[in-house]
């Protein structure tokens, strides 16, 4: 038999240093290698890293010597032809084996050459600070030249057997090495992506706390007057405590001096009367006693006489007869006293027995009104203990203000400090430096055109300054919602240019910086993120880019252009929470003004109505641009109603090159009563398409659509109809604009409304439009019905 393959303790030290990585076809999986695969530790832990190279090192050795005793197993067992097939075979798997540990240990070489590497150019760096670890240094790339030295030598004894499968494992190493790089690159692009989003979870964070930190400051104000009158209150509180504890304690002296009276009192008469009964009962026994020895006398003198009776047997008769006459007599009136005397002791003893059921009484009465005064006394002592923990509360209560007027004052002297140092600062520093830079008269502007003209030449000039191409008939039901709605909604598939559209309407009205863009925050909650606040710490009120943009609306040098601030990704929270104060100013006639603080502040801007509020230009509309993706949220039906909706296409169109025409600044003024001008001239139309509306659709929208419409539609008809028309367009575009976007717009997701139904309605409702203005066809509703009946699965 030849020898076998030696297992055991170091079978277990060869199984105990490979090293995890991928398994390849005909290789097997290995115990992953901690000290190979573990990544670089920190420099507190060098030396423990040092330490359990060494240990590394010493199993690596200790493997090496047995793979090459492995190897001279192998050979033998390939040199001797006269051993079985078996043991070929075994010894053949042993050295596939042995090749594939070479593979692992030369991999795991490999690191650790390379981290040791990196560990000896920082060693080399902090050479001058870290001079005893010096030694241990030379120690290990002693022991790394002596582990590279045995790995030459087992190199070259396996590089006679085993250069065709060299070739395999270098290809697996490198493959293994680009597999650790995109690990590496991953790692790194994820721990990018981690730290920039704990950074923006650290601003986040900052700024909640600068808002709590400021509603923390309001509170501290109120707290302060509140503690102040509670100071009063305990200050007056305590003087009365003083006097109930004077009260108290003469109440308690003067309780405890008639109840020690009263207890003598008591005491004594019960003693006294106690002490009278007692010496009449020991009178009356005396008295029975003695009645009753005098019985016993009279009854032994009688037996005396009955015997000298018979003993004078010489005395006479009459003698006799009177003798016991005269002792009968004796002996009656002995029996009437002897009988007398107990009838006496029973009264007596009634009369006994009646005074100590009265002093049974009286004690009872006492103890009754004993226990009464101490009941009294424990609600004393309990009022006492109730005022002395009031006494405690108010002392800890004092203590505790005393601290807080401690933390008062230091904030005071540090607002005062800042109040001193900033004492000609500005609350509003951006607002006020538009006060001073924005307030030149602006330039004169010339009237405006005709509408369709002005159609064609904001085209002309929107192409020309930006790059895009909007239809005619886009511009005209723009220009119209400006007319109709102080809010439009732009909404469409990402980079179609709804952003571009409210920046070049600027451009188009001839004034480039009349617009603002606003990016909402998906975290937005209350007009306070919009409308920025105001920081009671510094005095400050930290303006948002919407506050500012709304205060440079309404400067002199802007206040007379029409002026356009978009609210950039408007959806991505939800309008109706951090838009709810501006939905409600626009909702008003008159003055419109949103609340920045609640209390004047110093040095106000000069437009800032009563030191408090921004008004709300009529120059200024707000544009908002909506995604519909997962992202986002959806409208209100409030909101919509309120706002002028465009469904911008999916493309921009091929418009023919027109002749470069140069911006006009247009003037607010001049354009509205461009938009009223219209309004009187074309209110038939506006009228023709409500009564179009009232007639048949009104009904049947209700009854099959379950959809309806308030008096705001038909005031929003008389404003946008007649601007339409005005600008080129007809009744019919306006119409069909109108119903796509405010109408049948909650038909979208509706499926309680069958295809059939959708497809009657498309059929009649197109024939409908068509017969009201035979000029234009229903290109809105249509789309809009046809994209719902795809929907339902109908092609």
């Amino acid at each position: 038999m030849g020898k076998k393959r030696p297992s055991g303790r170091g079978q277990q030290g060869r199984t105990r240093g490979r090293k995890a990585g991928p398994v390849w076809p005909g290789q097997q999986a290995a115990v992953p290698r901690p000290e190979a695969a573990s990544p670089r530790q920190p420099e507190e832990s060098t030396a423990l890293d040092r330490s359990s190279q060494r240990d590394a090192t010493t199993a690596l050795i200790e493997e090496i010597r047995q793979a090459a005793a492995d190897v001279h197993l192998a050979v033998e067992a390939v040199d001797a032809p006269d051993r079985g097939a078996s043991e070929l075979e075994l010894a053949w798997r042993n050295y596939g084996e042995l090749v594939a540990r070479h593979a692992e240990m030369v991999a795991a070489l490999t690191v650790q050459v390379d981290r040791l590497g990196i560990e000896r150019s920082e060693l080399d760096t902090e050479v001058a600070r870290r001079e005893k670890e010096a030694e241990a240094f030379q120690d290990e790339r002693d022991l790394l030249d002596a582990r590279t030295a045995v790995l030459e030598r087992r190199e070259g004894e396996l590089d006679a057997r085993g250069r065709a499968a060299e070739l395999g494992f270098m290809e697996r190493r490198l493959e293994a090495g680009r597999e650790l790089e995109t690990w590496l690159a991953d790692e790194r692009r994820q721990a990018v992506e981690n730290l920039e989003a704990d950074r923006d979870s650290w601003r986040n964070r900052w700024a909640e706390t600068e808002r709590r930190l400021t509603d923390a400051q309001a509170v501290l104000d109120r707290r302060e007057s509140d503690l102040a009158q509670r100071e009063r209150e305990l200050v007056s509180e305590r003087a009365r405590l003083a006097e109930d504890r004077e009260d108290v304690a003469e109440l308690r002296s003067v309780l405890k001096e008639q109840q020690i009276n009263r207890a003598d009192r008591l005491e004594r008469e019960l003693g006294e009367r106690t002490g009278q009964l007692a010496q009449q009962l020991t009178d009356a026994r005396r008295r029975v006693a003695a009645l009753t020895e005098g019985n016993e006398g009279l009854s032994a003198r009688l037996s005396e006489q009955e015997s000298a009776l018979v003993a004078l047997g010489g005395m006479s008769l009459e003698q006799v007869v009177e003798r016991i006459t005269q002792l009968r007599a004796d002996n009656a009136r002995l029996a009437e006293e002897n009988a007398a005397v107990p009838h006496a002791d029973a009264r007596l003893l009634g009369q006994m027995n009646q005074q100590v059921r009265q002093l049974a009484s009286d004690n009872e009465e006492l103890v009754r009104e004993r226990g009464e005064l101490e009941s009294l006394l424990q609600r004393d002592r309990l009022a006492v203990n109730e005022r002395e923990n009031y006494l405690e509360a108010n002392n800890w209560l004092r203590a505790a203000n005393n601290q807080l007027q401690r933390l008062l004052s230091e904030e005071a002297a540090k607002l005062n400090a800042t109040a001193e140092a900033g004492k000609d600062a500005y609350a509003f520093p951006s607002c006020s430096l538009m006060d001073r830079e924005l307030m030149a008269p602006p330039l004169p502007s010339p009237s405006v055109p005709e509408l369709p003209v002005f159609v064609e030449r904001m085209q002309a000039v929107i192409r020309q300054r930006d790059g895009l191409s909007y239809r005619a008939s886009d511009l005209r039901l723009v220009l119209a919602g400006m007319a109709m709605s102080r809010l439009h909604l732009y909404q469409g598939i990402s980079g179609i240019g709804k952003t571009g559209l409210g920046r070049a309407l600027a451009g188009a009205f001839g004034s480039p910086d009349s617009v603002a863009v606003v990016p909402v925050q998906a975290g937005w909650r209350d007009p306070q993120d919009l409308m920025g606040y105001y920081n009671s710490f510094d005095r400050t009120f930290y303006e948002s880019e919407f506050t500012k943009a709304l205060y440079r609306a309404q400067c002199t040098a802007f206040k007379s252009r029409p002026f356009f601030i978009v609210l950039d990704e408007m959806n991505l929270s939800h309008p109706e929470q951090y838009f709810s104060g501006v939905l409600s100013a626009l909702a008003i006639k008159g003055e419109r003004k949103l609340a920045l603080t609640t209390a004047p502040v110093r040095n106000p801007p000069e437009l800032l109505i009563d030191g408090t509020h921004i008004a709300v230009p009529d120059n200024v509309w707000f544009i908002g641009t909506a995604n519909h993706d997962e992202t986002t949220l959806r409208f209100a039906d409030k909101t919509y109603d309120r706002s002028f909706v465009m469904e911008l296409p999916w493309q921009h169109p091929d418009l023919p090159e027109t002749t470069p025409l140069p911006p006009e600044s247009l003037g607010h003024r001049d354009l509205t009563e461009a938009f009223s001008h219209a309004q009187t001239t074309y209110a038939a139309q506006a009228s023709d398409v409500i009564d179009f509306l009232d007639g048949a659709w009104r009904s049947r929208f209700a009854e099959d659509l379950r959809i309806g419409w308030g008096n705001r539609l038909e005031l929003q008809i008389r404003q946008f109809v007649p601007v339409v028309v005005a600008a080129g367009g007809s009744p019919g575009e306006a119409l069909d604009h109108l119903l796509a976007t405010r109408i049948l717009r909650s038909v979208r997701g509706r499926y309680d409304i069958n295809e059939d139904a959708l497809d009657t309605l498309r059929t009649e409702l197109g024939d409908s439009l068509r017969s009201f203005d035979a000029a234009y066809e229903p290109e809105g509703t249509q789309r809009l019905l046809d994209d719902e009946i795809r929907s339902r699965g109908r092609r």
